[in-house]
């Protein structure tokens, strides 16, 4: 049976134009979009064992802030140490910022290298000090705790180890974790806790903040020194280090940059040519 099917003569045409305008209309569109916004972004993951950072989505907003003028990049920080191994694991094409005792326990497994290393007060490593009150003579008469730190659990453990190698209650000692290390030895000031284990930078920023406090606190010991916050690489990467790498290093000189020094309470960042030399000679 022969079928007649209607014939619109408009309908050919019209379909022309619109594909015409379709492909007009996406040409137009990409041009109009910069190259590195429809880039993927390059990812740059943060975590310290070392500090307690009171608001991740403020440091966020500010790294974001920042980098968004040099580029597609993306800046996540994550509060989780287990989250952030994971998250990190078999990428190439990120940048890493931890510390620099996180950094000694991965850095094998994960392939990392390290390309900065943070600056404070002209330094590029800080010591970690036991503080308690004057009255305290050694660390039996403090070992039932609290200290107050603003470090991780673990690493407070560990850094305590160090320190007294051949005593055993340092597994078990209670441990309060606060925001900052100023508010560590304000514990101690206030008898929420018999020790505050902090950086050595600390005790000289309560010195001029409070004096009088400062008075009645003393260093019961010293631990060995180690490098702060360090920007690190997968050995394999994809991206363009030596740009990521230059824009962290303007931050001094930029206000938006500063203000993100300030909230990892540093003052810069020093390039790494030999690592083993920064470990060796520390100054």
């Amino acid at each position: 049976m022969l079928r007649i099917h209607n014939y619109n003569p408009n309908y050919s045409y019209l379909r022309k134009i619109i594909i015409f305008v379709s492909i007009v209309y996406i040409l137009g569109f990409s041009r109009a979009i910069p190259s590195y916004a429809i880039a993927t972004k390059q990812m740059i993951y943060f975590y310290s064992s070392e500090t307690t950072i009171n608001n991740f989505k403020s440091l966020k907003m500010e790294f974001d802030t920042y980098l968004a003028k040099y580029g597609s990049y993306e800046f996540q920080p994550i509060s989780d140490k287990e989250i952030f191994e994971k998250q990190i694991k078999d990428i190439t094409n990120c940048f890493v910022i931890l510390s620099s005792w996180h950094f000694d326990q991965i850095h094998e497994q994960y392939a990392l290298k390290p390309s900065l290393v943070g600056i404070r007060d002209a330094k590029y490593f800080q010591r970690r000090v036991l503080v308690t009150s004057t009255k305290y003579k050694e660390f039996s008469d403090i070992d039932k705790g609290p200290i107050a730190t603003a470090s991780n659990i673990e690493h407070t453990q560990s850094v305590l180890k160090q320190m007294f190698p051949k005593t055993k209650s340092v597994d078990t000692i209670r441990i309060l974790t606060v925001p900052k290390d100023i508010d560590a030895l304000m514990s101690v000031g206030f008898e929420m806790a018999k020790a505050a284990l902090v950086a050595e930078t600390a005790l000289k920023h309560l010195q001029k903040m409070d004096p009088h406090l400062f008075q009645r606190l003393k260093i019961l010991v010293e631990g060995k020194p180690s490098l702060l916050l360090l920007l690190v690489v997968p050995q394999n990467l994809v991206m363009d280090m030596p740009k990521v790498i230059d824009v962290f290093q303007k931050m001094p000189n930029d206000p938006e940059g500063l203000n993100i020094l300030n909230m990892l309470d540093l003052d810069g960042w020093k390039l790494i040519n030999q690592f083993n030399e920064l470990m060796i000679e520390p100054r």
